[in-house]
């Protein structure tokens, strides 16, 4: 009796403790917090564990090595640690960015003018121009076959109101891939008047010899050259670069 009593108190310990393995979730990087845990940025780089999903995890996280890294724009979420400009679609380097030897290049699908938590590191196609970078190099496979799945990240950021980056750019940057397609479905007081940005792998797009100034609460179209992006603001703000220190985090293989 005592022997099976003692084996059905163990019973109820596993499965007590697979359900509590199960709503934990793994991340790396620094990633926003569900609503119901307090919201804003968790600034944990190194790989750790919250008992929260990821936030919309189908078009902002990306699985690296059996965690979560969050590939969106942290200031959405109200972070304030160092952020670097980026303009457009590029590929995200997650294996440099936390610091570990299994290379996984991701891309974000973001439009126009964003934010992430991390300078490009060497190597990367990039180029620094108007306060922003923009990726010059290639788009693979991978990230053709990417959109269909992540380029519905913007319908994501839609109701978050915050300030984007602003980019005032006279042309894009040599080697630049891509169109610019103006929203003019800006709504008052949302900041979602901005040029949006399709990249295609094997076209290269001179700027037109329009002038685009988007704002709150009007968008505005003027004779003249160059591009005004912004979250609500027609001055420019020179980016001023933050560097970002990879760190080497060891963990053992899945």
């Amino acid at each position: 009796m005592r022997a099976t009593f003692i084996a059905v108190v163990l019973l109820l310990v596993g499965v007590g403790t697979a359900s509590a393995d199960r709503k934990h979730h793994r991340y790396v990087g620094v990633h926003p917090v569900a609503k119901g845990h307090g919201g804003g940025m968790c600034h944990i780089e190194a790989p750790h564990v919250h008992a929260y999903a990821p936030i919309d995890v189908k078009v902002q996280f990306r699985e690296h090595d059996g965690y979560y890294y969050f590939i969106g724009d942290p200031v959405a979420y109200k972070w304030d640690g160092p952020k670097a400009s980026y303009y457009g679609h590029h590929p995200v380097p997650v294996h440099v960015i936390v610091g570990d030897d299994h290379e996984d290049v991701e891309y974000c699908y973001l439009d126009g003018a964003h934010y992430h938590s991390w300078e490009p590191p060497a190597g990367m196609e990039v180029k620094l121009h108007a306060g922003a970078y923009w990726y010059t190099g290639k788009f693979p496979d991978a990230y053709v076959k990417g959109k269909v799945t992540y380029d519905p990240i913007d319908v994501v950021y839609e109701p978050i109101v915050y300030t984007r980056p602003v980019v005032v750019v006279e042309a894009p940057p040599p080697g630049w891939y891509g169109i610019g397609i103006v929203d003019l479905h800006a709504r008052p007081g949302r900041g979602r008047g901005h040029v949006k940005h399709h990249a295609h792998a094997d076209v290269e797009v001179v700027a037109p010899a329009v002038r685009v100034e988007v704002g709150l609460p009007s968008v505005h179209i003027g004779v003249g050259a160059g591009v005004v992006v912004g979250g609500g603001h027609h001055h420019h703000h020179k980016h001023k670069g933050h560097k970002h220190k990879h760190k080497k985090w060891k963990r053992g293989r899945r």
